[in-house]
């Protein structure tokens, strides 16, 4: 009788909580998916040749990686958390991976392989964020932090700061091929298909449901017995993977790994996911809004490039829209006090 009693009370959390938010993820949804539209109405006029399929292609392939890591970075914030380590640990693994190719720096030649090592070495990363946070109970943001710089730091040590030209052609051309007649950069196909996956696992899977319902309201998940720990744990694994393979993947667009590869990574994750509408809070947002995010953040820029606006000025339309975003979608009331 208890175990029934139990699993009702967990039901009729969940089914309380979807009901509680349906509002709030449908206004998000449509609001990035608006703006989205309404940038490319903009830049279509304004912007000469945006909308040539040359420029579209490219917008695509621009926008591949930020999806990727975009993706992870929301999976994180529906947890109420953040991972700040993206760049140190995106750029680490691009250097074991370009030193496991064929390149000028070593006699190594283990190919596609190197792309599994480097998304291992991120999951182990994700996996220490995780344990780290949970069982020291240390902030996200500054555990995350902190090992994102240990993994710049042995990234720095082991390059002395310089690239590593690689040569392997089918590392480059993950990067350089190009589907349906060369429209669809493949880059864009793997980063959107993870993405898919990372819905489904947040949409059909106990996982998902759980990083809703902790996002939510971490105190009445804990009185129903759910493992919020291991939880969080597998979360920031997850994301620790995704920024690995973010990493080998810079280097198959760069032909070289260097920790240099990363820098801006993490300002454009947390601006794509919060564009797509993504609370900082927690608890409210899907995963293919991440996409949205990525997509519109990468359209914004690109317009801005074409229209010959000045790179410090679109930093600052960016951070000015981040704002913005934030200011609409936190909810004031599950943090009580602004500090």
């Amino acid at each position: 009788m208890i175990v029934v009693k139990m699993k009702q009370d967990t039901d009729d959390f969940f089914l309380k909580k979807y009901s509680r938010e349906k509002i709030a993820l449908l206004i998000s949804g449509k609001a990035s998916f608006i703006a989205l539209c309404s940038l490319i109405v903009i830049f279509s006029f304004s912007a000469h040749n945006f909308f040539s399929l040359s420029n579209l292609t490219n917008i695509l392939d621009l926008s591949a990686i930020l999806l990727l890591t975009s993706t992870a970075m929301t999976f994180v914030l529906m947890l109420g958390s953040i991972d700040l380590s993206v760049e140190g640990i995106a750029g680490l693994t691009g250097i074991v991976g370009a030193l496991m190719v064929k390149n000028f720096s070593n006699s190594n030649d283990y190919g596609l392989l190197s792309i599994i090592i480097c998304i291992l070495i991120g999951a182990i990363f994700g996996l220490l964020n995780g344990i780290v946070f949970t069982k020291l109970k240390i902030p996200s943001f500054m555990t995350t932090l902190g090992l994102g710089a240990v993994a710049t730091g042995v990234g720095i040590l082991v390059t002395r700061g310089y690239p590593v030209i690689i040569t392997d052609q089918s590392i480059r051309g993950l990067a350089l091929t190009k589907l349906l007649g060369g429209v669809i950069p493949l880059l864009f196909v793997i980063a959107i298909t993870i993405n898919l996956l990372i819905w489904f696992v947040s949409e059909r899977t106990i996982l998902g449901r759980h990083v809703i319902a902790i996002g939510g309201d971490e105190a009445i998940v804990k009185d129903l017995g759910i493992k919020i720990d291991l939880v969080k744990i597998i979360v920031f694994a997850i994301s620790g993977a995704m920024f690995g393979l973010a990493g080998m993947l810079l280097v198959a667009r760069l032909g070289a790994g260097d920790i240099k590869n990363s820098i801006g990574l993490l300002f454009d994750a947390v601006a794509a996911s919060l564009i797509g509408g993504i609370a900082i809070t927690g608890g409210i947002g899907k995963i293919p809004h991440a996409a949205i995010g990525a997509i519109t953040l990468t359209i914004l820029r690109n317009g801005m490039v074409l229209l010959g606006i000045s790179p410090y000025i679109q930093q600052g339309v960016v951070g000015t829209i981040i704002i913005l975003t934030v200011a609409v979608t936190i909810e004031r009331k599950k943090i009580g006090v602004i500090k």
